[in-house]
C-alpha cells in the first residue's frame, strides 16, 4: 500500500473546518503535529529528521506556531528535499524569507483573500474617522462630562470634513486596496489615485476610476488621505519617513492597516505635533504590541489592536485556504501537481525552477 505524503502541522489543531479536514485533507495526507515549543527544539527536530521527508508545512492559525521565530536561512536550509510548500494563515509574511524558500523550490502561500473584506472595511472606517474626527468625539463622550461633551460637539464641526471629493492615495494596489477603492469611491465619493510597482490593467483602472502615478512622491503630493496596503520588506520598512510625510499636503491624513514598520513613528509623531498632518489612524504599530505613548495621547489619532482582519469568517477561511493550497501543490506521491491558490513567491519560485 502506497504511503501518503506527510504534512507537518505547526501550531494549534484546526478549529473550524473539521469536515474538510477529515474528508478531504487527511484522506490525502499523513498529518503530523509538531510537538516542539522552542526554536532550538525545532532545529534539533529538523536536523535529526524527526518527522521524516515531509512534503508541506501547515500553519492554519497565524497566532500560534510562531515559536520557531524568523524563518531564515538557519531554518530553511534544514528543510528536507521533499518539501514542496509552506502554507500559512494570515496575510503578512515578513517573518519568512519567501525568496529563500523559493530558491529551494518551495512555494510559500499565505491566507490572501480570506481577510480582504475585513481589512478593507477597517480601512474604510479609519478613513471616515480621520476626516470626521470620530475618535476625538468618542473620547469626549466617554468622559460622561456634559461640559466636555458640549465643547467637543461645537469643535468637531469646525475641524472635520466629509471625505467626498477628496483624493484617496492608495499605496499598493492589491486585492484589499482594490476592494477599499471600490467602497471609498462608491460609498464615500472619493477620488482614487494609486501607486504600485506593477500598474493595474486598463479595465481595472476604469472600473475603479483609479489614476496611476509613476512615483510614490508624485502620489503623496496630491493626497488628501494616504492609505497603506503594501507588504513589509527591506524595501518598504520606513517607507513613510520624515521626507515622505513632508511631501504630503498640509492638513492631510494617513491610514495604515498594513504593517507598523512601514511608517516611521517618530516622523509621524513630529508631523502630527506640528500640524502638518491633521489626523492619523493605525491598526498596526511599529513596536507591536507596544503602542506609542505619544500617539496614544493624541485625540486626532485613531488606534486599534491589529484587528483589520479580525473577523470569525476570516479565521475560518485562513484555515481552509491553507489546506486547499497544499492540496493544489502536492500530489499523491509527494510530487508537484500545480501551484498554490494564493502564492506569494511566484517570481522567485519560477526563476529557481528554470535553473
Amino acid at each position: 500500500m502506497a504511503t501518503k505524503p506527510t504534512v507537518l502541522h505547526i501550531g494549534d489543531a484546526i478549529k473550524y473546518n473539521h469536515d474538510f479536514y477529515n474528508n478531504e485533507f487527511t484522506s490525502r495526507f499523513n498529518v503530523i503535529q509538531a510537538t516542539e515549543t522552542t526554536r532550538e527544539e525545532f532545529i534539533q527536530a529538523l536536523k535529526s529528521q524527526k518527522y521524516g521527508p515531509f512534503s508541506a508545512l501547515f500553519r492554519p492559525h497565524f497566532q500560534t506556531g510562531d515559536f520557531m521565530g524568523q524563518w531564515d536561512s538557519e531554518l530553511i536550509q534544514l528543510l528536507p528535499p521533499s518539501m514542496r510548500i509552506f502554507a500559512s494563515a494570515g496575510a503578512g509574511f515578513n517573518w519568512a524569507d519567501v525568496d529563500l524558500l523559493a530558491a529551494k523550490r518551495i512555494w510559500y502561500a499565505n491566507g490572501a483573500g480570506a481577510s480582504d473584506n475585513a481589512v478593507s472595511d477597517t480601512a474604510l472606517y479609519m478613513i471616515l474617522s480621520v476626516f470626521r474626527n470620530f475618535t476625538r468625539s468618542q473620547l469626549a463622550a466617554r468622559t460622561a462630562d456634559p461640559a466636555k461633551f458640549t465643547a467637543t460637539h461645537r469643535l468637531i464641526a469646525t475641524i472635520s470634513q466629509n471625505p467626498r471629493g477628496h483624493v484617496l492615495a492608495v499605496i499598493g494596489f492589491g486585492n484589499i486596496s482594490r476592494k477599499l477603492a471600490f467602497k471609498a469611491r462608491v460609498a464615500l465619493g472619493m477620488k482614487i489615485h494609486y501607486y504600485d510597482v506593477v500598474r493595474a490593467d486598463t479595465r481595472t483602472e476604469e472600473e475603479l476610476g483609479a489614476t496611476f502615478h509613476e512615483s510614490l512622491d508624485e502620489l503623496l503630493g496630491i493626497a488628501d488621505c494616504v492609505t497603506i496596503h503594501t507588504p513589509l520588506n527591506r524595501h518598504t520598512q520606513d517607507l513613510i519617513d520624515e521626507r515622505a510625510l513632508a511631501l504630503m499636503k498640509p492638513g492631510s491624513r494617513i491610514v495604515n492597516t498594513a504593517r507598523g514598520q512601514i511608517v516611521n513613528e517618530d516622523a509621524l509623531v513630529k508631523a502630527l505635533e506640528s500640524g502638518h498632518l491633521s489626523a492619523a489612524a493605525l491598526d498596526v504599530h511599529y513596536h507591536e504590541p507596544q503602542v506609542s505613548q505619544k500617539l496614544a495621547s493624541m485625540e486626532n489619532v485613531t488606534l486599534t489592536t491589529h484587528v483589520g482582519g479580525g473577523a470569525l469568517d476570516t479565521r475560518i477561511n485562513f484555515e481552509l485556504n491553507a489546506m486547499k493550497n497544499i492540496l493544489a501543490v502536492v500530489g499523491a506521491n509527494g510530487e508537484f501537481v500545480g501551484q498554490p491558490l494564493t502564492p506569494v513567491n511566484t517570481k522567485a519560485f519560477e526563476e529557481a525552477m528554470r535553473e
